[in-house]
């Protein structure tokens, strides 16, 4: 019989090998359960590890606090590192001791002579142990470094100098700028800009940091520096260039800091009211600055004196810059005035600019008209380019073309520009409330021509290159001549010299003096005529503005909207007398003042739009002088000229009240002479020349033009539509015979201004207007055109030429208007 294998001792740890003469079964199974116990092992010996490593961290860290005590307390230094030292040797000994467990737990037994898992323990321990011999050697160098620092942070008075820094900051002043892009108009002003701030102190050698912020033609770059500037608190003011960052910065500006606004063709377009700061007006309180509306219409004057022959103008534009949707309605009431023809396209970048630009030259324009515009602006070298080519001139409102082929360019000066922005920046760094000044248009302008780009049919008058700074020539130097403007706009320079004489107030206060607030719907041809002669009228009666009168003027541009929020700053402003100018505008005031007294001109009947039932019985506060028409003269002049007169037409404008009365006056009186009234109704200037075309067309003998606003801005389409059909055009304002009318029978238009003057000057002494009743105008002008008498074959009367004035068209490029000889200023 076989005898059993004899079993092993007990014994501590995992079990040994198996023997070589073992049986395979057995000895499988016991090489299992040994290598089960020694990867049990294993993992209790990484634990260990683990810990010893956390007691390591922990004394290191022991020894970074002892260090960052020493900095703050260094005559401590020795107190409070020996408690930390001690510690770590005692968490040195603790690791020992574990190590020293580990390596007792795991020895395998006594039997097999191996030891599974002591040598790598044993090197764990070695190494942990050289560790801490190489601390402890390195221990006096740690010490002398934080003695060291110690001794630095006592001997060091950066605290000084940080009191230092911090006064100084609390005393310079920061400045943020920002623009769009680097085009001319925008570098020239801020030049002139930084010229002005150096001028008065505002640089850098006087403490004063200025950062300007470039958007490189980006939108959503300029969006980003906009909330970033707006949101921060380390400027003093910000200046915002041109039209889009200032839209963008005003709703971004959530901290109010002041701001000012240069470079903007039309605050209004971008939610900016022209006139004084009211509660509720939408201009932010913290915002000042001024407009620069372009003088586009005198621009389309000029064309026409040089090129008489000129029909058809080409432009491009952005629909997405405000400015220049205002320019190109600017430029469409002075073509539509002036009987041209303008074809447009819109551009949204460089590219689609110049796109359009060749489609509009393809088109057989006479001319290309370069507006305001950053897109156009950027793009002008290559547009100038595609002219040339096109053998097409190109007329700009960017004087700065005239040095790059601009034929003919009159524009804003952009380094005064800029000095004016930097003086309105001077203001509200001074102190001044920026709500205290008005929002203005403010336009020095300047010509530039460029004679080698002018066609030679045109015909450059001496009055126009007397009045041009730049005149460029081939194969000359440049004629360049310097004009003086005004710095800004007169309210600024008061505020300035006030606060230069470091006076609550002038001599003489402004406020004392009596105010007179003028404003009318549009700038028409009857307007200048009408406003000429007030002017004359209060110039005759003693009264010079600035000296013992104020005296404001402000144009709605035909827009509705404009209008209503400037009767509303009037009201707020309270001043001495309001006077409208034109029906709407009186309409306006009468809606929103009501405690002030209203002297109105320029308007067909008081009674008409509510102002009273006659006129003597009125309104308390309201007065005016009229402008009724001579009816039964006009008539009978007519039937002169045209003896078997039976049929006329006339346009008129349904949302105008006056014209809607003159209109149901005239067509009274004709049927009551048994004369038939063709109409056709146009509200805007540019819908005229299609409303003439219709009536010229629907078989009447003349044209009998009404006198309203629409059709006296765009009377030179109606006697073009009537040249086409060979019809003539009689018409009852004084300026119609300069557009093309044959007869004229009007009533004096000066005269009713002159009148609104003696009306005012009865107020300011005291008088009531309650009992003042509307006055009307008793002189009619007669004016007669021979040429177009010949034309037409018409014969008047010797009775009716001797009273008649002689007189023809005009063509005229700058017309010097009453504003400019008084003094007060345009809107």
């Amino acid at each position: 019989m076989a005898s059993s294998p004899e079993s092993p001792p007990q014994q501590d740890g995992p079990p040994a090998p198996p023997a070589c003469n073992a049986r395979p079964g057995p000895c499988a199974a016991r090489h299992r359960r040994w290598s089960r116990d020694a990867t049990r092992a294993r993992q209790d010996a990484r634990l260990q590890l683990r810990s010893c490593g956390h007691y390591a961290r922990r004394s290191l860290g022991e020894v970074s606090r002892c260090m960052g005590l020493a900095q703050r307390r260094p005559r401590r230094f020795d107190e409070s590192t020996t408690m930390p030292l001690r510690r770590s040797g005692l968490i040195a000994q603790r690791l020992h001791r574990s190590t020293a467990s580990s390596l007792n737990a795991h020895r395998v037994g006594p039997n097999s002579n191996q030891r599974l898992l002591c040598k790598p323990l044993r090197s764990a321990f070695l190494y942990l142990s050289a560790m801490l011999q190489r601390l402890r050697r390195l221990l006096l160098g740690i010490i002398l470094i934080v003695a060291a620092s110690a001794v630095l942070v006592l001997t060091d008075k950066s605290g000084s100098r940080t009191a230092q820094n911090a006064a100084r900051s609390a005393k310079s002043t920061r400045i943020a700028i920002i623009q769009l892009t680097n085009i001319a108009a925008f570098e020239t002003g801020k030049a002139g800009l930084l010229a002005y701030l150096a001028s008065v102190g505002y640089s850098a050698p006087n403490g004063c940091v200025i950062e300007t912020f470039n958007a490189s033609g980006d939108m959503a770059t300029l969006a980003q520096i906009c909330a970033q500037v707006g949101s921060s608190t380390h400027y003093d003011l910000v200046i915002s260039l041109g039209t889009a960052c200032t839209q963008s910065f005003v709703r971004t500006n959530t901290r109010c800091i002041p701001h000012v606004i240069g470079i903007v063709a039309s605050p209004p377009a971008i939610g900016i009211p022209l006139g004084p700061y009211t509660e509720k007006s939408d201009r932010p309180a913290c915002c000042a600055g001024f407009g620069t509306l372009q003088p586009i219409e005198q621009l389309f004057r000029i064309l026409v004196a040089c090129a008489p022959d000129a029909k058809r103008v080409g432009v491009v534009w952005n629909p997405a810059e405000p400015n220049s949707e205002v320019s190109v309605k600017l430029g469409r009431i002075a073509c539509a005035q002036l009987g041209l023809e303008l074809i447009e396209a819109n551009g949204g970048n460089v590219s689609d600019v110049t796109h359009s630009a060749e489609a509009v030259l393809s088109s057989g324009v006479d001319a290309f008209w370069m507006l305001p515009d950053v897109q156009v602006s950027s793009a002008a070298n290559i547009i100038i380019d595609r002219c040339n080519k096109a053998q097409v001139p190109a007329i700009t409102n960017l004087p700065e073309l005239g040095a790059r082929g601009g034929a003919i360019n009159i524009g804003a000066d952009w380094a005064t520009i800029g000095a004016t922005t930097g003086l309105f920046a001077e203001l509200l760094l001074r102190g001044v409330d920026a709500t205290a000044l008005p929002m203005e248009n403010f336009t020095p302008a300047i010509i530039t021509i460029d004679t080698n780009a002018v066609p030679k049919s045109w015909t450059l008058s001496q009055q126009l290159l007397e009045s041009a700074t730049e005149i460029y020539t081939a194969g000359k130097p440049p004629e360049i001549k310097k004009l003086a403007f005004p710095l800004a706009p007169e309210s600024a320079l008061v505020t300035l010299a006030a606060l230069n004489q470091k006076r609550a107030t002038t001599a003489t206060p402004p406020a004392q003096l009596p105010a007179i607030a003028l404003f009318t719907y549009n700038r028409t041809p009857n307007f200048e005529d009408c406003y000429a002669g007030f002017a004359a009228e209060w110039a005759r009666l003693g009264y010079i503005d600035g000296k013992n009168c104020k005296m404001s003027l402000r144009d709605a541009q035909f827009d509705s909207g404009t209008l209503n929020t400037i009767a509303s700053a009037i009201a707020e402003e309270r001043p001495d007398v309001v006077v409208p100018f034109t029906t709407p505008a009186l309409q306006a005031s009468m809606r929103h003042i009501t405690d002030t007294a209203i002297v109105f001109t320029l308007v067909s009947s008081g009674v008409v739009v509510g102002a009273g039932t006659s006129n003597t019985d009125h309104l308390p506060f309201v007065t005016g002088s009229q402008v009724t028409s001579d009816w039964d003269k006009m008539l009978e002049v007519a039937r002169v000229a045209i003896p078997d007169l039976r049929r006329v037409g006339t346009i008129y404008s349904p949302g105008e009240s006056n014209s809607v009365h003159f209109h149901a006056l005239w067509k009274a009186k004709l049927a009551a002479a048994g004369i038939e009234l063709v109409s056709v109704g146009a509200d805007k200037p540019t819908e005229v020349p299609e409303a003439a075309d219709a009536l010229a067309s629907m078989g009447i003998q003349a044209i009998m033009q009404i006198s309203d606003n629409a059709s006296s801005t765009g009377f030179r389409s109606i006697t073009k539509a009537a040249d086409r059909a060979n019809i003539p055009v009689f018409g009852f304002s004084p300026t119609a015979l300069h557009y093309g009318a044959t007869i004229v029978v009007a009533r004096d238009y000066r005269d009713v201004g002159r009148l609104a003057a003696q009306l005012v000057d009865r107020v300011l002494k005291g008088e009531s207007p309650a009992k003042i009743p509307f006055v009307d105008p008793d002189t009619t002008v007669i004016a007669v055109n021979p040429e177009r008498l010949t034309r037409f074959g018409i014969t008047l009367t010797k009775s009716i030429l001797d009273i008649a004035k002689i007189d023809g068209e005009k063509n005229e490029a700058a017309k010097e208007t009453a504003s400019d000889k008084t003094g007060v200023k345009k809107p």
